[in-house]
C-alpha cells in the first residue's frame, strides 16, 4: 500500500477516534490492518473496543500489540481489561510487568492494589495503595482506596492522615470533610468531628448526614443555626435515607429541649420510614433461635479434643445497647487484651455452614475453629482478644464446643432500659431492624432472654453472668472479679479506661468517654405513657423490669 495512503487513511481513523466515533474506528481501522498490522492502528481499534465495552475482543488486540511491543502503558491498559473479564490473577501479571518497565507507575500500583482486594490478598493489596501513594502524592484514586483499606482495618490515625491529603487537593470535598469527622468522633476527639460537620454542612446545606451528626453531638437549644433550618426545610424533598437522618436529629433536638411530644413523634417517622423497606420479620426470627435450640436440644457438649490455642477470644454479648462497649473498653486499658470490637467472623461462618445438624461433628465445628481463630489471630499479638459483637449471644453452645478455650461475659440489663434504648438509636446495619416498632423491640427481647436461659440451663459454669445496674454501681470491684474469671490480674490503669485511646465504632462510642453513669436504666421512665406499647408486650411475656 502506499505509504502516503495509508498515513492519509491512519489519520482519518485518528479522526474519528477524537470524534469518539468508535465503530467507525474499528470498522476502518480493520480494513486497513488488513494492508499493515500497524501498532497505533491496532491500539486505536483496542481503545475504541474498550470504549464500547468489549473487552474480549479488547484483550485479543491487545494481545496482538504486545507482540510488537511491551510498554509499561501497554501492559497497564492489558491489566484493566483482564481485570473487567475477571481474569484476575492474569490482570495481576500485566500490572506487575508494567511496574517492571515503570517502577514510578503509580496508577498501575493503584490498580494492582484494587485486583488484588478482589482476590482477598488484603495485605498485598494495602502495600500496592501505600507505594502508589507514595509515588504520587496527588493520585487522588489511591488516595480514596487506601482511606478504604485504613477504615476497614480500624487504622484511624493514618487514616485521618490521608484524609488530610485528600482535601489538600480538593479541600471542599464533602464526602471527605464528613468522614474526616466521623473519624475524629471514632477516635474520641468530639470538638475536633464538630468542626468538620460544620464545615461540610456549611459548604453544602443538602448534606444532611453533617447536620444529623452535629446535632448529635451538641446539647442542642432552641435558637441553634443548623437544628432551626432542618426545622424548617421541606422534607418531602429530601431522598429517602436523607429524610431519615432528619427525622432522627429533630428527634434528638426536640427530646434536648424536652418537646418530649415532637421527639416521639420524629422517632416514630424515621423508625417506620424505615421499616418500610426492611425484611425483618419477628417470625423468621423465632424459627431461626427454636433451629439454635433445637442443635443443643440432646446435647450440649460434644466433647471434641482441639489441640491447645495460646490464644483466648474473650466474647462480650447480650442485648445491643446493654453495656457491652462500656464493658469492653474497661477491660480493654489490662496490658494483656485487646479490645477488637464488633467481629462479624462467628456469624460469617455460621451462616455458610448453616444450623442443620451435620453428621460429622467434629468436622463441623473444627471448620468453624480454623476459620474465627485463623481471622482473629491476624488483629493482635495480644494473648487475649475481645469480640464484642452482642448478637453472638446466639451462638453460646457453638463457642463453648468449637472454642473451649474461650471466655464469655454475658452482661444483662433492665428489659425496658434495654429496650428503649435500641427503640432509640437509628442503627445503620439491617440486621439490628428488630427496633423499628415498639412491639418487634420487646418481642425480640423476649427471644434473647428465653434463649438466655436455655443457654444458663445448659452451661451455667462455662460463662460469667455481669449483671449492668450492679457494675456500674461498683465497676472497680466487679472488674477484678471479671479479671479473676479471665485468669488476670488487676492494673491500676484500668481506673481510667475513659482515658484508653482506642477506635469506637457503635453507637455507644460517646458515653463510654466519660464517666460512668449510675442512673441510666431509669431514664426509661420519664417517657413511661409514650412507651406503653413496649411495656405491655414485655409483660405479655412475662419479663420484668
Amino acid at each position: 500500500m502506499n505509504s502516503i495512503y495509508f498515513e492519509k487513511i491512519k489519520t482519518k481513523i485518528l479522526n474519528l477516534y477524537k470524534e469518539k466515533k468508535f465503530d467507525d474506528v474499528i470498522k476502518h481501522g480493520e480494513k486497513l490492518l488488513k494492508k499493515n498490522n500497524d501498532p497505533q492502528v491496532l491500539f486505536l481499534i483496542s481503545l475504541s473496543l474498550i470504549n464500547l465495552q468489549k473487552f474480549v475482543k479488547a484483550e485479543e488486540y491487545l494481545n496482538n500489540l504486545i507482540s510488537f511491543k511491551k510498554t509499561p502503558e501497554l501492559y497497564y491498559t492489558y491489566g484493566n481489561v483482564q481485570k473487567k473479564l475477571k481474569k484476575y490473577h492474569d490482570a495481576i501479571i500485566s500490572f506487575n510487568f508494567a511496574i517492571e518497565l515503570n517502577p514510578s507507575f503509580s496508577e498501575a500500583y493503584n490498580n494492582l492494589g484494587n485486583t488484588q482486594k478482589l482476590l482477598n490478598k488484603r495485605e498485598e493489596a494495602l502495600k500496592s495503595f501505600e507505594k502508589a501513594v507514595s509515588l504520587k502524592e496527588k493520585n487522588i484514586e489511591a488516595l480514596f482506596n487506601l482511606s478504604s483499606m485504613y477504615k476497614e482495618n480500624n487504622n484511624y490515625e493514618d487514616l485521618i492522615i490521608i484524609y488530610k491529603k485528600i482535601l489538600g487537593i480538593d479541600r471542599n470535598n464533602i464526602k471527605t470533610l464528613y468522614n474526616l469527622g466521623t473519624a475524629y468522633l471514632i477516635l474520641g476527639d468530639e470538638k475536633r468531628s464538630k468542626e468538620y460537620f460544620i464545615k461540610a454542612f456549611e459548604i453544602d446545606k443538602s448534606h444532611i448526614p453533617s447536620a444529623r451528626n452535629y446535632i448529635n453531638l451538641t446539647k442542642i437549644n432552641k435558637i441553634n443555626k443548623i437544628f432551626k433550618y432542618l426545622e424548617n426545610i421541606n422534607l418531602d424533598n429530601l431522598t429517602y435515607e436523607n429524610k431519615i437522618f432528619a427525622f432522627e436529629a429533630l428527634s434528638k433536638g426536640y427530646f434536648d429541649q424536652d418537646n418530649i411530644e415532637l421527639g416521639f413523634n420524629y422517632l416514630k417517622k424515621f423508625n417506620l420510614l424505615k421499616k418500610e423497606k426492611s425484611k425483618y420479620s419477628i417470625k423468621a426470627e423465632k424459627k431461626l433461635f427454636n433451629d439454635i435450640k433445637f442443635f443443643f436440644k440432646e446435647k450440649s457438649y460434644f466433647d471434641i479434643k482441639f489441640d491447645k490455642n495460646k490464644l483466648t477470644p474473650i466474647f462480650i454479648l447480650g442485648m445491643p445497647r446493654s453495656g457491652t462497649t462500656l464493658l469492653e473498653q474497661i477491660i480493654s486499658s489490662h496490658s494483656q487484651i485487646y479490645g477488637a470490637g464488633e467481629l462479624r467472623y462467628l456469624p460469617n461462618i455460621l451462616d455458610k455452614l448453616g444450623l442443620e445438624k451435620p453428621i460429622n461433628l467434629r468436622n463441623y465445628f473444627s471448620e468453624i475453629r480454623k476459620f474465627y481463630l485463623g481471622n482473629l489471630s491476624k488483629i493482635s499479638q495480644k494473648p487475649f482478644i475481645i469480640d464484642k459483637m452482642p448478637a453472638n449471644f446466639r451462638w453460646i453452645g457453638f463457642i463453648i464446643n468449637a472454642l473451649p478455650e474461650a471466655k464469655i461475659l454475658h452482661i444483662e440489663r433492665n428489659p425496658m432500659a434495654v429496650c428503649w434504648s435500641n427503640y432509640k438509636t437509628n442503627f445503620v446495619h439491617s440486621g439490628m431492624d428488630f427496633n423499628l416498632t415498639q412491639e418487634d423491640t420487646a418481642n425480640y427481647y423476649t427471644c434473647y432472654s428465653d434463649l438466655m436461659k436455655f443457654w444458663t440451663n445448659k452451661f451455667e459454669k462455662s460463662f460469667l453472668n455481669v449483671k449492668y445496674e450492679n457494675f456500674v454501681e461498683n465497676y472497680e470491684l466487679h472488674t477484678k472479679n471479671i479479671l479473676t474469671f479471665l485468669g488476670l490480674k488487676w492494673e491500676d490503669q484500668l481506673r481510667s479506661y475513659d482515658k484508653t485511646n482506642r477506635p469506637i465504632t457503635t453507637a455507644s462510642l460517646q458515653q463510654v468517654r466519660g464517666k460512668i453513669r449510675k442512673d441510666t436504666s431509669l431514664q426509661w421512665k420519664k417517657f413511661d405513657k409514650y412507651l406503653d406499647t413496649m411495656q405491655k408486650t414485655l409483660s405479655s411475656n412475662k419479663i420484668k423490669f
